[in-house]
């Protein structure tokens, strides 16, 4: 995991993180700050366990922190699909902080595909990062769920009537 800690520590990764803060400063709705990439690099682990997927606790956790990480330039551009934009800003920090090009090839196109709902994902990994994503959102809890453009599939989703 020392990979990843480097990884996290990397000015271009915290300064990615501090502009998309600026922007959801005002944010009624899920923030897309550090603790969220963690929740979901939680959850996809725990995923990635129960479901015995075998890829190393580095690049699911690499996937997951460094998934919303172009969420600004959405912002700065509503016709950037941060998704793509978060790949695209991940693969030189992978390759700066010694990820190898076979799990390179395994993180980025699950951050491409995080934003699909996880059943339209074919590759099971991208699939989870997918899921957890979805699930590390706290719906229930939420005072914006009425103006959520995602709360009715979170809630299908989980299986939940709120």
């Amino acid at each position: 995991m020392d990979r990843v800690q480097k990884l996290t520590a990397d000015p271009d990764y915290r300064r990615y993180l501090c502009v998309t803060a600026q922007y959801e400063t005002e944010r009624p709705f899920c923030r897309h700050d550090f603790n969220h990439l963690l929740d979901v690099a939680r959850i996809a682990w725990i995923l990635c366990l129960q479901r015995s997927i075998d890829i190393g606790q580095p690049v699911v956790y690499a996937a997951a922190l460094l998934h919303d990480i172009g969420r600004f330039a959405q912002y700065e551009d509503k016709a950037v699909d941060h998704a793509a934009e978060s790949a695209r800003l991940a693969e030189p920090l992978l390759i700066k902080h010694g990820f190898a090009a076979a799990e390179i090839s395994t993180i980025l196109p699950a951050i491409t595909a995080h934003r699909l709902p996880p059943e339209q994902v074919e590759d099971p990994f991208s699939a989870v990062l997918a899921e957890a994503d979805d699930l590390s959102r706290r719906c229930f809890d939420c005072t914006a769920q009425k103006g959520c453009y995602k709360f009715d599939r979170m809630a299908t989703a989980k299986g939940i009537r709120y």
